[in-house]
């Protein structure tokens, strides 16, 4: 892989929303060898790209890897009492100005395809705090999801929604439930915010980075400046995975991911997750406090091994990377239970060795 190194990670790989990666792969018979090369050629186009706009991508990461000390939550709407035909517009219209302009995040949005009062039952048993409408109607409900947010932040955003035409409440998706699982498979990105950027999908058209607003949001009216890119970059590279429960829909996606740092992609069932003694003390001196909010303070070197074994075919794989030695890793994101409080997410760096099937942990934030 020194011909194509990527020495920035790549911050996330959406194979469940960008179906053109595989049907490259097929459609031009591409080894795994070629088809690493073929997203890392992408990935240092979108780089390129984006630099030329003035957005580093490194600094995209609040966006695209889910965080975990902030929050997400999904606004739910009634479409037929919104009181506009452009219904997403007129929900954005309203949250736009709320997104400050310091920070970084990704908005996605779409209908829910259920029926309302199926919608309704799954958000309330998932947490949903209502605003003051009753009425789900009997058509679709839209959903707009946002990522990377303060705790006041999330209440800014509710109270400003609360009395909203259409507003029906929202459900917090920090933490895994039902509800966030279903609306993983469905919700594409509508654009990620940079600062006082959106970056959004321009289509099929060239530039491959440009500067168009095809998505016909009022971004310009509240401060924000528009880059562009073309979809077959912007979906795999830019789009925000929320994190499911749903593993076989993982499968692809992590071996897509794989691919892009390894000519090796495996499925990681039967990978042994190793911690050196080295490593593990250093965690047990230096990450005292985090192994103990998690309740894995007690836990032997072999234990805490068997806990990060069992989230790993759970989820979803971040900030993929090449190192200068030639090793290459990711980073899964755990949530752990606990029964006198929210779930505590934790950041795993792992090491990853097709060879010999194993995975060393790098480390635990």
């Amino acid at each position: 892989m020194r011909d194509n190194l990527v020495m920035a990670s790549i911050l996330t790989l959406n194979q469940r929303h960008s179906f053109g990666l595989e049907a490259d792969r097929v459609t031009f018979k591409l080894d795994s060898q070629q088809f690493g090369r073929w997203i890392r050629s992408h990935f240092n186009t979108l780089v390129r790209g984006l630099g030329e706009q003035g957005v580093r991508y490194e600094q995209l990461a609040p966006a695209l890897v889910p965080s975990t000390k902030r929050y997400e939550m999904a606004l739910l709407f009634n479409v037929d009492a919104v009181g506009h035909w452009w219904f997403g517009h007129a929900v954005m219209e309203r949250l736009l100005p709320l997104l400050d302009h310091a920070s970084t995040r990704s908005v996605l949005h779409g209908d829910i395809g259920w029926h309302p009062a199926a919608t309704r039952e799954l958000a309330s048993y998932s947490g949903l705090v209502p605003g003051a409408l009753q009425d789900w109607g009997e058509q679709l409900i839209y959903c707009a999801y946002v990522t990377n947010l303060s705790a006041p932040q999330v209440e800014t955003i509710r109270a400003a929604f609360v009395d909203t035409p259409g507003y029906l409440g929202h459900v917090p998706t920090t933490y895994h439930s039902p509800f966030r699982t279903e609306v993983a498979d469905i919700l594409p990105s509508a654009f990620v915010q940079y600062q006082d950027a959106v970056i959004t999908d321009h289509g099929l058209d060239e530039p491959l980075v440009g500067t168009s607003n095809e998505s016909g949001l009022p971004f310009e009216r509240f401060g924000f400046r528009t880059v562009s890119t073309v979809g077959s970059l912007f979906t795999p590279l830019l789009s925000y995975k929320i994190q499911s429960e749903r593993a076989p829909i993982h499968r692809d996606d992590l071996l897509v991911s794989l691919n892009a740092i390894s000519d090796q992609p495996m499925e990681l069932g039967e990978f042994e997750v190793l911690i050196p003694e080295a490593k593990f003390g250093y965690l047990r001196d230096a990450k005292g406090e985090i192994l103990k909010i998690a309740g894995l303070d007690q836990h032997s070197r072999e234990e805490l091994a068997a806990v990060i074994r069992a989230e790993i075919e759970n989820d979803y794989i971040y900030r993929l990377q090449t190192n200068i030695d030639d090793t290459v890793q990711f980073t899964i994101m755990l949530e752990l239970p606990r029964a006198d409080a929210h779930p505590v997410k934790l950041a795993a760096g792992l090491k990853y060795f097709p060879d010999t099937k194993q995975l060393s942990l790098v480390t635990l934030t």
